[in-house]
């Protein structure tokens, strides 16, 4: 089984994820009307199911430049604290359904609401008697009220926060003997194994493999990962660490443990490899956002070998995703990533038994 996924978050020039929010750039300048501004808000909380996109009902198919794109479903969701959400179910050209979830701030001046996305830039709206019209990029999306009330909407807001924390014990808890899961969260982050690589040519699959060099101490059958990779820069495996339904990004509680070790295979080329913690995030993120914690070795031995990693010697790595600064706390770590730099042509590595100690 390989695994290979590229980050679903279009760009606005190619395809433009529904309520995104993808401009860049804005000169408004919006003043909010004094007076009774949070009875104002109140009013026009609530839930809005999407009814028709560039006067097309949904279920749609819109086209954006050249690409055309199936809008299943939609809701957007404003809140009387002065945020809102878009939650859109739609298919890409390359088939499949994706559900995207993205965040705003918005301010009200009469009828307009401006938003300012996570990530992103602004877009207007207004709304009429129940309407709520906005326009995404050159595409007009109409939503209708539903009859939600607002305690509904705060349970939303509480779900799609909430964080279901594992304590994890001593032992190994990535062993590769149940195959490799993989999936999405209603943010559209990947959970389970992925892949990553530089946008130089290299190229690195993941898959679970019998057909290995034995390992001390294997058991007849045992399944390893494998990696196969071809790295002009950098590319790698991660694991952020998921629920059973692989629907949640569900960190552990590595609290009260000294280190953790894997097993790998070595081929004494003199590759730089690297091997990472995927710390704490900021609350309800609409992206990862994960603190990254990293260790770096060489592969300067042949066959087998236990690789330990205490958790003193992880340093930080500043990779600019808006990630929190408050050291290796362990309390809710998220995943692992395994990496390597310049291979100097293919190579393959096989790991194995990733153990908490």
């Amino acid at each position: 089984m390989t695994i290979r996924v590229a980050i679903l978050f279009f760009a606005c020039t190619t395809l433009i994820v529904v309520g995104s929010g993808c401009s860049t750039t804005s000169n408004d300048s919006t003043s909010i009307e004094t007076g009774s501004i949070q009875q104002a808000l109140v009013n026009i909380s609530g839930s809005y199911n999407l009814v028709s996109v560039n006067g097309a009902t949904v279920p749609a198919t819109v086209a954006h430049g050249a690409a055309n794109i199936k809008v299943h479903s939609g809701t957007f969701i404003i809140r009387p604290d002065g945020t809102c959400s878009s939650n859109t179910e739609f298919s890409p050209p390359s088939g499949g359904k994706v559900r995207q979830k993205v965040h705003a701030s918005y301010s009200r001046n009469g009828s307009t609401l401006v938003m300012q996305w996570e990530g992103a830039g602004m877009t207007r709206g207004s709304i009429d008697d129940g309407t709520f019209t906005m326009d995404n990029h050159g595409m007009t999306l109409v939503y209708a009220r539903s009859a939600r009330s607002d305690d509904s909407i705060s349970l939303d807001l509480e779900n799609e926060c909430a964080t279901a924390i594992e304590k994890s014990r001593a032992g190994v808890f990535d062993d590769f003997n149940s195959g490799l899961q993989a999936g999405r969260n209603h943010d559209g982050i990947p959970l389970g194994f992925f892949t990553f690589w530089d946008s130089e040519g290299s190229t690195v699959s993941v898959s679970v493999t019998t057909d290995h060099p034995p390992r001390p101490g294997d058991e007849a059958d045992n399944e390893v990962l494998q990696l196969d990779l071809n790295v002009k820069a950098w590319a790698g495996v991660i694991h952020n660490f998921e629920d059973a339904a692989v629907s949640r990004w569900t960190p552990r509680d590595w609290r009260g443990f000294n280190e953790f070790s894997f097993w790998m295979y070595g081929n004494n080329r003199n590759t730089s490899l690297f091997v990472e913690i995927l710390d704490n995030r900021k609350p309800c993120p609409a992206a990862g956002g994960a603190e990254v914690y990293s260790y770096s070795f060489t592969d300067n031995f042949s066959g087998w070998k236990r690789i330990s990693v205490a958790f003193e010697e992880l340093g930080r790595k500043e990779i600019y995703n808006d990630a929190p600064n408050d050291g290796l706390g362990l309390a809710e770590v998220h995943g692992w990533a395994f990496g390597t730099l310049n291979t100097d042509g293919p190579i393959t590595y096989y790991i194995d038994d990733f153990e908490l100690r």
